[in-house]
């Protein structure tokens, strides 16, 4: 075998995106299409767990290591599940047959992201990934604060990609390789510590992590809650994973580069939870709230050991399941919070997962929230990062406050007098494994990790 084998999941998605699009002229049906698309995206995540680890492709371009082979399936899971949800919709979003081969055209650049190890593959993986995102947020060409949204997104996501690519420019310049191994052990110099501030930079704008954060509210505002749903969190999964490479190989010859980290998280957790208590939008209060979310999963990396990295990974899944989810209940019933409002006698099983969903949001055990932020804290305090972990259990306590609000809406805020949402019995299935992930991840935390190779 030549090793091409590995490649099997994104091929499944490249030939399952064709088969998407061209399914309109077999079957007009666009839910059709849509199912089509969710059951690509499941073979592709079965794929990746079946084909399992090996060695790298392309002369260590692509490496296929328990981390690999952990997201790859993550992100088709979500996806396959996305979709699912969306082939519910009845009449459902426009134009979705297009929208789910945009879907797993980003799920194909999050697989190579997370087996990318070599600057030129980051950087094109990233943009196969991110680009279909700026037509999901602009979706709605009659909605102008949707195309607002979407043309920030796109132009801020563009500055930061030429951020980052003057920085892996420079980064060549210092190590003349593009390969992390030579770039992680070459004597960087003034030049290579710009490159590596650059580089980072670019990535903590795509992780909508503070101080660069600001695009993500209006953003997420002006497009429909179905895009928000998947593009704040599938490609977010993915950009950690090329965080946390990249952290590997050059904290230890850049150890500026945990400060950095530090002073991000603080900056993120600090005003991600503030900042969300103020929003009557649930677009704009998960906005914030993945800005806060991005902070701990830096708190992970500024603890610059195997465990805060494996930390970062899980903590990243343990947020994306729920956010998801939260996401797709508001584009039922409303993106505001009021929308929400008598929830619990319209639909009390979705009602009750919803309450599920944001305890583990806030980190309260079992649920899988709570391991994520666990393993995160540990991480920390084993690296002395005690002030940092007392600042961040501190507004994990305090993002109570907003999430409840949601809480409060569909228990006891008077239900509008509105017919109430019948998406098809696929989206319950949908939200379903988005809770059954959020329980079973939770319960198996520790199994989860050692048999995933993410040991502490």
């Amino acid at each position: 075998m030549s090793g091409l084998e590995r490649l099997i999941p994104e091929g499944i998605l490249i030939a399952g995106a064709i088969a998407v699009l061209l399914s309109g002229g077999a079957r007009p049906s666009p839910r059709a299409g849509v199912g089509l698309g969710a059951a690509v995206a499941a073979l592709s995540a079965i794929a990746a767990l079946v084909v399992g680890t090996g060695e790298p492709l392309f002369s260590g371009a692509l490496v296929f290591d328990d981390m690999a082979v952990t997201v790859r399936t993550a992100i088709g899971a979500l996806s396959a599940v996305y979709l699912l949800w969306l082939s519910a919709q009845e009449p459902g979003p426009e134009r979705r047959r297009e929208a789910a081969v945009f879907v797993l055209l980003a799920t194909l650049g999050g697989m190579l992201m997370a087996s990318a190890r070599e600057l030129i593959t980051l950087f094109i993986a990233l943009e196969l990934g991110t680009m279909p995102a700026y037509v999901l947020m602009g979706y709605r060409r009659e909605d102008s604060r949707g195309l607002e949204g979407a043309l920030k997104y796109f132009l801020l996501s563009m500055t930061t990609s030429l951020v980052m690519l003057y920085g892996m420019s420079l980064l060549y310049a210092a190590s003349g390789s593009t390969a992390y191994d030579a770039i992680g052990v070459a004597d960087p110099g003034l030049l290579g510590v710009f490159a590596v501030l650059f580089v980072f930079v670019g990535l903590l704008a795509k992780m909508s992590a503070a101080p660069f954060h600001y695009w993500a509210p209006d953003a997420y505002a002006g497009a429909p809650a179905v895009s928000v749903a998947f593009v704040s969190t599938v490609p977010k999964v993915a950009g950690t994973v090329a965080f946390v490479r990249l952290a590997a190989v050059l904290m230890p010859s850049v150890p500026e580069l945990g400060v950095v980290f530090a002073v991000a998280s603080l900056a993120s957790i600090v005003l991600g939870n503030l900042a969300a208590y103020p929003q009557s939008d649930v677009r704009r209060l998960m906005a914030y709230s993945g800005v806060a979310h991005a902070g701990y999963m830096l708190l992970a990396l500024a603890a610059a050991t195997p465990a805060g990295y494996a930390a970062a990974v899980y903590y990243t899944l343990a947020y994306a399941v729920p956010s998801m989810a939260v996401m797709l209940v508001a584009a039922e019933e409303g993106t505001a919070v009021d929308d929400l409002a008598g929830l619990a006698a319209r639909r009390p099983r979705h009602a009750w997962m919803m309450v599920a969903f944001l305890l583990s949001l806030i980190g309260i055990p079992p649920l899988v929230g709570f391991f994520g932020k666990l393993y995160v804290f540990l991480a920390a305090v084993d690296a002395g990062l005690v002030w940092l972990v007392v600042v961040a259990v501190l507004a994990s306590v305090a993002s109570a406050g907003y999430y409840f609000r949601l809480v409060r809406s569909m228990f006891f805020a008077d239900a509008p007098e509105r017919e109430a949402a019948r998406p098809g019995a696929l989206a319950g299935i949908a939200l379903a494994l988005c809770l059954t992930a959020t329980l079973l991840a939770g319960a198996f935390a520790g199994e989860l990790l050692g048999v995933l190779g993410l040991t502490f």
